[in-house]
């Protein structure tokens, strides 16, 4: 068990020292939200009423940052791909080290990269939205909860794909209507019928959810239920990467 966790803190410092090094990224992903809450947000907040009660510029801000958290995650796929074609993903296979291992070095990585950006944009988006953090340890399980089923996704789609080009579309494919069936752009007791039923079978909006429970302390799901279905989704989709990846690599 301790060699596990030995190759797992390896791999964790590879990826961490991959993102250090990747200003792009980090500048991306911190502008992203906070112009679509600077110009969608404050652009309809004085029109949309939502039944929550909350203002649409703090359900936007919040439902951002889901969405840059499962963005994120599912970037996790594509770092596959690229040490896959440097070589690096060949040197860990053919050394004793787990799948399992790999998983988690990169689920550890994409959390705390979760964690440090939803901090710095909880930190801006504070000052001029109601964004407050009421709530940080159901944030924090949010936060944690979407990072590791999206990066199980990106493993999953890492594994079957091979080229970057066909990774981006479909992923995108594949997360896009996730994004829209959550209820981070809208409360999803305002969609028709059929599609709302869509969203309650979708995890990402029970993680959205909560997340706006830790950040905004408005829900619509009751907060046990949405606690309970991403501890069970966590560990279902780690063990699923896991089992992804190991089948994909001895093919």
């Amino acid at each position: 068990m301790s060699q596990v966790w030995v190759d797992s803190w390896t791999v964790f410092l590879r990826e961490v020292m991959r993102y250090r090094r990747d200003r792009a990224y980090w500048v991306g992903q911190l502008a992203f939200p906070l112009v679509a809450v600077a110009f969608i947000g404050f652009g309809l907040n004085d029109v949309v009423r939502l039944p929550t009660g909350a203002d649409y510029l703090g359900h936007l801000a919040t439902g951002m940052l889901a969405l840059i958290v499962g963005s994120s995650g599912v970037g996790g796929g594509m770092t596959l791909i690229q040490d896959r074609e440097s070589g690096f993903l060949r040197v860990l296979l053919v050394a004793p080290v787990s799948r399992a291992a790999i998983v988690a070095g990169k689920v550890l990585a994409r959390v705390l990269a979760s964690l440090m950006l939803v901090g710095i944009l909880v930190g801006i988006l504070a000052v001029f939205t109601p964004v407050a953090a009421p709530h940080p340890l159901a944030a924090l399980v949010a936060v944690v909860g979407i990072t590791v089923v999206f990066v199980a996704l990106g493993i999953a789609l890492g594994t079957a794909l091979r080229s970057a080009e066909s990774y981006r579309l479909i992923a995108a494919f594949v997360t896009v209507p996730l994004y829209f069936l959550s209820g981070i752009f809208y409360p999803v007791s305002t969609l028709p019928a059929a599609t709302r039923l869509l969203s309650w079978a979708n995890p990402l909006t029970y993680g959205v959810d909560l997340l706006r429970y830790g950040l905004l302390g408005v829900n619509e799901v009751p907060v046990g239920l949405s606690v309970a279905l991403l501890v069970v989704l966590t560990g279902a989709c780690a063990a699923a990467a896991v089992a992804v990846l190991d089948r994909g690599t001895r093919d």
